[in-house]
């Protein structure tokens, strides 16, 4: 290649941000209005994909209050945040279109001014959209990022605009990966996931997540030799977060990335495990009558493979679900 191979962005199998104890790592649950009032079952269907999309204003404060209040359930944002930090915050943008697809704009805004509040010198946000020829700086200007990034005071980083950099995973399908330079060059890295079902994937929340952090030639080997799901958790290795935000406000139940049935799941969560997230965010879909996960989360092989790779928790034993309250 001419170039060297970088190590991940961290050490092989750090412990995770967000422990209790006794070494399990743990999960936020901001339960938000009836749990058991999903709302009704829509149909978003790809059309949307070309429709144009209003942009929403600032965040609410009361956003900011939730998300404070999420993360303090778990120790707060000073776990990930360290004064003059350079902090990378990859949303999901893999289109412009409203959430449950991409990451709630006002969300995104919300958790920038949050950073800062904690110490952050610089918050950078950071995506690269689907795979060409899907432009990620159209995508993220029609779902209103570079607004949103302008008032809170944010840097964007557009991947595909950028370089790339080699970097070693030693996994079973990958040997090395290109993912985005900002994400080896900053301290900490935040990520802000949707909670969706998936048409080949089974699930995308915070394990798949990473797969808008590398190179899309690389992604596209994804789709080559099977063994896709176990694939999707490799890719999850170069790149480790020292805080994700799960938004399950509004959720696939079947279908999805892009299209499918959409519902509420009225929930936010939070940790920095992604297998642990994943189990739960898989659970809270379960609750929804209809939906397309009918099984163990365990046995779904994007988490067993993760969880064999060093990701994150193992079994139910290893995760502690802490109940967020609001005052």
């Amino acid at each position: 290649m001419g170039r060297p191979l970088y190590s991940s962005h961290m050490p092989p199998n750090p412990p995770t941000t967000y422990v209790d104890a006794e070494g399990r790592s743990l999960v936020a649950r901001l339960a938000l209005g009836e749990l058991r009032d999903h709302g009704p079952l829509n149909f978003r269907l790809p059309i949307r994909t070309i429709m144009p999309v209003r942009p929403p204003g600032p965040p609410p404060r009361a956003l900011s209050d939730m998300l404070c209040t999420l993360v303090g359930g778990i120790g707060g944002f000073g776990r990930a945040v360290r004064p003059g930090d350079t902090v990378v915050l990859k949303p999901n943008y893999n289109s412009g279109d409203p959430p449950p697809n991409c990451t709630d704009v006002q969300l995104l805004e919300a958790l920038i001014g949050l950073l800062k509040d904690h110490g952050a010198r610089r918050v950078i946000v950071g995506e690269s959209s689907r795979h060409p020829p899907t432009s990620s700086r159209y995508e993220m200007r029609r779902a209103g990022v570079m607004a949103a990034c302008k008032r809170a005071g944010a840097e964007l980083a557009i991947f595909p605009e950028g370089e790339w950099a080699p970097v070693r995973i030693d996994g079973q399908y990958f040997n090395w990966v290109e993912i985005a330079r900002p994400l080896l060059e900053c301290d900490r890295i935040v990520y802000a996931c949707c909670l969706k079902t998936h048409w080949l994937s089974k699930f995308s929340i915070s394990i798949k997540h990473s797969v808008g952090c590398v190179r899309p030639r690389h992604r596209a080997r994804l789709h080559f030799g099977g063994h896709f799901e176990e694939r999707v958790a490799e890719l999850a290795l170069p790149i480790t977060p020292s805080l994700v935000i799960v938004d399950g406000r509004l959720c696939y139940t079947r279908g999805g990335p892009c299209y499918g049935v959409t519902r509420r799941a009225n929930v936010l969560l939070a940790g920095s495990d992604r297998v642990a997230l994943d189990v739960q965010g898989i659970r809270e879909v379960q609750r929804i009558p209809g939906n397309a996960l009918s099984r163990d989360p365990w046995s779904y092989r994007q988490l067993r493979h993760a969880a064999a790779i060093g990701l994150g928790a193992r079994s139910d034993d290893e995760i502690a679900v802490i109940a967020a309250r609001q005052k």
